[in-house]
Parts: structure tokens; sequence; C-alpha cells
């Protein structure tokens, strides 16, 4: 069994080429993304993939769409729809997914016949309307070989609640992977629990008390079994985004510990920084860096080993 000395340093991200600022794109351009370059770089290597120029596409080169043809969703070319792509582009996906490293999570170009991970256009061969239901095929392969890693298409990450959530599960899956080869998987799964209780909280309470019976419930002999079960559910609850209300209950939650060391000024500023976060005035990091600063003068090893305080780190 490896150790936890022998995983990469950092979680590894897979991205579609283009968001790198590779020139594979049909037209032979780009879609450089800022967070796949800048910010996801000081966080995670990157390995990068176009499925289009794998299977053989030259850059610049025909647009390629998904087409419903009587319910049977094929990769075409969009001019010359006879020309099907599909069965290459499955093929090419199974070897290729097969040669990517261990992965922690994967963000695709959205809207990309091969790539795209959710809501791509299909267009109706009879009637040429456009339908967003589809899935990139490479993004399909990918999500069914490994159902537990996160996913997310680089438009979605505009978003800062759902980029936030993104960071957060690969983190957790990257940690997932310190787990299973630790030296001691059973008392580090324990721990990993123990570490993501005040997350969890706020993600999905009623999850939270599911995740925590069965973790209570594995032991030497049905290890392999319970942890995969729990962190198939546990990736669930994961990808779950809190509402500011549900930030606040586990924050409500955390002040308790504090309560026999805060005067009653200082508790009425932590509550109006709660409730500024509610009204939105402020992000959830300023609430939670006060709590941080009460904490550094009141140490509790419970709170200190929480990733709801420590999310990338």
């Amino acid at each position: 069994m490896r150790t936890m000395s022998q995983l990469p340093g950092k979680p590894q991200i897979g991205a579609s080429a283009c968001l790198n600022g590779q020139y594979v794109r049909f037209d032979g351009g780009h879609k450089n993304s800022a967070f796949v370059n800048n910010e996801c770089a000081g966080y995670f290597d990157l390995h990068t993939v176009c499925p289009e120029v794998g299977i053989g596409l030259s850059t610049p080169r025909q647009v390629i769409q998904l087409r419903d043809f009587d319910g049977v969703t094929k990769l075409v070319f969009s001019k010359t729809p006879e020309n099907e792509l599909t069965d290459v582009m499955n093929e090419y996906a199974e070897k290729k997914i097969d040669t990517l490293p261990q992965l922690d999570g994967f963000i695709f170009k959205k809207d990309s016949p091969s790539c795209g991970p959710f809501r791509v256009p299909v267009v109706n061969n009879k009637t040429g309307m456009r339908k967003r239901d589809g899935t990139g095929l490479f993004a399909q392969k990918f999500k069914e070989r490994h159902p537990n890693i996160p996913v997310e298409d680089e438009g979605r990450l505009n978003d800062a609640g759902i980029r936030e959530n993104f960071l957060e599960r690969v983190f957790a899956h990257y940690r997932w992977r310190q787990v299973t080869h630790s030296r001691n998987p059973l008392k580090a799964f324990r721990q990993y629990h123990k570490n993501y209780k005040l997350m969890l909280m706020a993600k999905d309470n009623q999850a939270s008390r599911q995740l925590g019976r069965l973790s209570a419930s594995v032991n030497r002999q049905n290890f392999n079994e319970i942890s995969e079960e729990y962190f198939s559910n546990f990736m669930q609850a994961m990808a779950k985004v809190p509402t500011s209300g549900q930030h606040i209950n586990v924050m409500m939650h955390v002040l308790g510990y504090l309560k026999s060391h805060l005067d009653k000024d200082d508790k009425v500023e932590v509550l109006d920084w709660f409730e500024s976060y509610r009204d939105r005035q402020v992000t959830r990091i300023t609430p939670l860096m006060l709590l941080q600063h009460h904490f550094r003068h009141h140490p509790n090893s419970y709170i200190h080993e929480q990733y709801y305080f420590s999310t990338y780190q």
C-alpha cells in the first residue's frame, strides 16, 4: 500500500485544452480561462485534453455538433451530418481516460459537443430545433467512469457560489485519496469525517447524520464496502451549495464553543456580522475571520481541525 507521501503535493485537475489558452478550437482560436490559468494554477496541477484534436480533427476544422436522430444522439459534422464521429469519439474517450493521472476534478468547455458536461445543445435532425439537454461525448464517458470526481464547465464557474463549491469538492476528493493511501486508512477515515462535520452540517444536515451513522459502523472487516458507500454519499452531499441561512446556523453552532469566553459586546459584534452576511453586505469570510480571531485567543482542537475554516489547505 502506498503512503500519503507518494501522492502528488496538490490536487490534480483535468481541463479542456482550449481553456488553457491552447489554439485547438474549431476556428483555430482558444477560450483562455483566467480561472483555469490563474487561480487554479496556485492550487492544482493541470492536465489538459482536447478530444476533437485527439481524434485527429484539424485546427481549424468543420464545426461538429450533437444531433438527435429519432431519439438517438450522435456526434456529426454540422454541415454534413451523414458524416458521423460518435464511435471514434467514444473509443478515443475510453482510451484517453485510462491514460490520465488520478484526477480530483475536471473543468470542461461549456456547450462543447465533446467536452460540455451539462446542457449541451442537441439539434433535432428533422426540425432543426435545439434542445439544451445533451452532454459532450468525452465528458459523458468521464462522468460515467468517475462519478465521484467533481466536474464543472467554465461558464458555471463564473458564479461565486458554484466556484467555491467546486473547489471544496476538489479538495475533498484529494483528501479522500490521502485517506485511501494512508498507512492506517480506518483511522484516517474517521479523522476525515470528523474534520468535515461542520461543512456537511452546512450543506445537508440530514446527509450529515446519515454519514455519521455510516462512519460509526466502519471497522477493519467492512472498511472497503462501507467506505465506498460513504464516499459516494459524501460527494453527493458536498455538491450542494448552502444558503446564507445554512451557513449562519453553522456559525451559530460554532459560536457556542466560545460562549464562556466572550463578553456581551464581543457576542453582539459577532452576531451583527452574521446579520451583515445574511443581508449580503459582506461575504462569509468576514464573520469566519472574526470567529477565527476569537479562537486564536481561546483555542479549541475540534474547531481548529474543521475544513469549514480551511477549505483549500
